[in-house]
């Protein structure tokens, strides 16, 4: 997603100049003008904070051309201020070339984990494509790599890493990550009437039409686990994150996360565009909402030694302590 965000503001951003202009748009442009307007304020969680007659106003005054291509790349740069105005950083449209150009162009990591030292095992998971077929062999993944450690190594704590991971699909990442914790509410959606929806973990399911994984669960259920994140933990990132807050065993190192704690929804227009709108906002365990960045527990400098994982080190430093944790 938020690689998605980059690539769509650039190509929306990238018109051409010196078009002669006219008094207003033509019918595909007002279509398209009234069609992005209608889902905005019908289903952005931010459409109340908007001023809608200032927005009708300010439309009457653009400078549109006898250029289809041009004056659409106005509706959407119009409108992406407007959001961000009202303090939503997550959507953004987009067209099919630029989902294609960032399925080629990002490049596809698999989780992978470590035994660092003295009973501390590491996963780290990366971005999970939005649309990855094999999500099922993604969370699977995630589930072997925890096994390999935790059955070779007496593991008394585990850092989850979850830094430069940009986002993606949630659930797999979720459902691999359940190996590390009891089954239950790990988070909800809230959507703008108050509804809440439960982000429900069940062992060996995954929230995909009769999505099914491995099973395995570490042995010790209790055991500290330090979440590093960074201000590349983005969308799907963050939200993998906080299914992990409000854990008495879990404390959260490193950066301020991207801010991108909203769920999107899709809406297709009538250019062949696609609006991700948010469209609700996420809370933890706790029902605690997230409308901003994740500030973790323990804020690490990385300026403060060269050539150093600080924010890694910060939590090895943590995990080593005397466990307290009522078992």
């Amino acid at each position: 997603m938020f690689r998605l965000l980059f690539y769509g503001l650039l190509l929306i951003s990238n018109t051409t100049s010196a078009q002669p202009t006219v008094n207003k748009p033509d019918k595909g442009t007002q279509k398209l003008l009234a069609q992005v307007s209608a889902i905005i304020k019908k289903n952005s969680i931010y459409s109340g904070s908007m001023d809608w007659t200032g927005i009708e106003k300010e439309i009457g005054s653009l400078h549109w051309t006898e250029n289809d291509s041009i004056n659409y790349s106005l509706v959407f740069r119009f409108f992406t201020a407007k959001l961000r105005e009202a303090g939503d950083r997550h959507s953004h449209f987009y067209t099919k070339s630029v989902s294609n150009y960032v399925k080629t162009q990002v490049p596809v990591l698999q989780p992978n984990a470590q035994y660092l030292e003295k009973g501390i095992g590491l996963i780290k998971v990366p971005y999970c494509s939005a649309d990855q077929v094999n999500g099922i062999d993604f969370a699977n993944k995630i589930r072997s790599e925890i096994q390999r450690i935790d059955t070779s190594y007496k593991i008394t704590g585990w850092v989850v890493d979850l830094r430069h991971n940009t986002g993606g699909n949630m659930w797999p990442m979720l459902a691999g990550l359940n190996a590390l914790m009891d089954d239950g509410t790990v988070g909800y959606f809230i959507y703008p009437t108050s509804k809440r929806e439960r982000w429900i973990l069940k062992n060996g399911r995954i929230a995909l039409p009769k999505g099914k994984v491995d099973t395995y669960k570490i042995k010790d259920t209790k055991v500290k686990i330090a979440v590093l994140i960074d201000s590349m933990t983005a969308s799907s990132g963050e939200m993998t994150a906080i299914s992990f807050i409000g854990l008495p065993n879990v404390k959260v190192f490193g950066q301020p996360s991207a801010g991108l704690t909203t769920a999107n929804a899709s809406f297709k227009l009538s250019d062949g565009t696609t609006l991700n709108l948010a469209t609700v906002y996420v809370a933890d365990r706790t029902k605690k909402p997230y409308l901003s960045v994740i500030t973790p527990d323990v804020v690490v400098n990385t300026n403060s030694a060269k050539n150093s994982d600080m924010s890694l080190n910060t939590a090895k430093d943590w995990l080593m302590l005397p466990n307290d944790i009522e078992h």
